[in-house]
């Protein structure tokens, strides 16, 4: 991102929704752009080149899926941060989304907060210098060996190593990916970053809906909102977040074989 205003197209058909998001983001600071089609956005992004596009993924003349696959083979479109707008539930197209690049998604309705709080994050995380991708070398070990790296990367605070050996490993695990979408979002959880939390348990579910482990996660999470509505949260030290969250990891990632374990005794 370069100096002066984020520029944030933001992609729909629906002139309201547009209107919407404008108004909820304008008043932050951002230069906002609108395109009503995607046709008419893959032309705003090489003239512009927008930090952040909002893109609607159900629209006429050119959808958002086919903006996604034509932005991919783009070098300088893929420097704009892509969030996608789904239809509320639509959990898969927002999977097949994402590995197309987008790097978010929100569900309609949205709410002005959520908008902004999403806005803010994607454009703080893509001001940042991207952690160097982990080998494939580095990845042929299997689920496991992934899991041991996450662990030593945390054990030197370093969240953006973890989270992107789990990235990249659910990207080339050829739909094997629940295993890494859970431990994205134990990674999220333990961070207090709720929202990308239950994304990715879903993501988990969705990916293969056998995977317990998500399932239980996602009703243990809602079970921790419920009761956290009547108590005050306990934030972690610094000094105690690495080990905290490789203790949670553990936890999660060896629960289900210790409950199997003691249902067979």
């Amino acid at each position: 991102m370069t100096g002066g205003k984020p520029k944030i197209l933001i992609t729909d058909d629906e002139r309201n929704i547009r209107l919407m998001l404008r108004t909820a983001l304008e008043p932050e600071g951002y230069a906002i752009e609108e395109a009503g089609d995607g046709r008419e956005a893959l032309e705003m992004i090489e003239r512009s080149s927008p930090d952040l596009i909002i893109l609607d993924l159900n629209m006429p003349v050119l959808d958002g899926m086919s903006v996604l696959e034509r932005l991919e083979v783009n070098d300088a479109a893929r420097r704009s941060k892509v969030v996608v707008l789904t239809a509320y539930g639509s959990i898969p197209a927002a999977v097949r989304a994402t590995r197309l690049g987008a790097v978010d998604f929100i569900e309609k309705p949205v709410t002005p907060d959520e908008l902004r709080e999403m806005v803010r994050d994607v454009l703080a995380e893509a001001a940042k210098a991207p952690p160097r991708p982990p080998s494939e070398r580095e990845l042929a070990g299997g689920y496991d060996a992934v899991l041991a790296r996450v662990r030593k990367a945390l054990r030197a605070d370093d969240m953006a190593t973890a989270e992107s050996l789990l990235m990249h490993a659910a990207d080339l695990s050829a739909g094997r990916d629940a295993p890494y979408f859970n431990l994205l979002a134990v990674l999220y959880e333990a961070q207090g970053i709720w929202r990308l939390a239950k994304k990715f348990y879903h993501k988990a579910m969705r990916a293969d809906h056998k995977y317990g482990p998500a399932e239980q996660n996602v009703r243990r999470m809602y079970e921790l909102e419920s009761f956290a509505r009547t108590t005050v949260p306990v934030a972690l030290g610094d000094e105690h977040k690495p080990s905290a969250l490789e203790q949670l990891i553990h936890e999660i990632h060896d629960r289900p074989g210790r409950e199997q374990a003691g249902r067979q005794a």
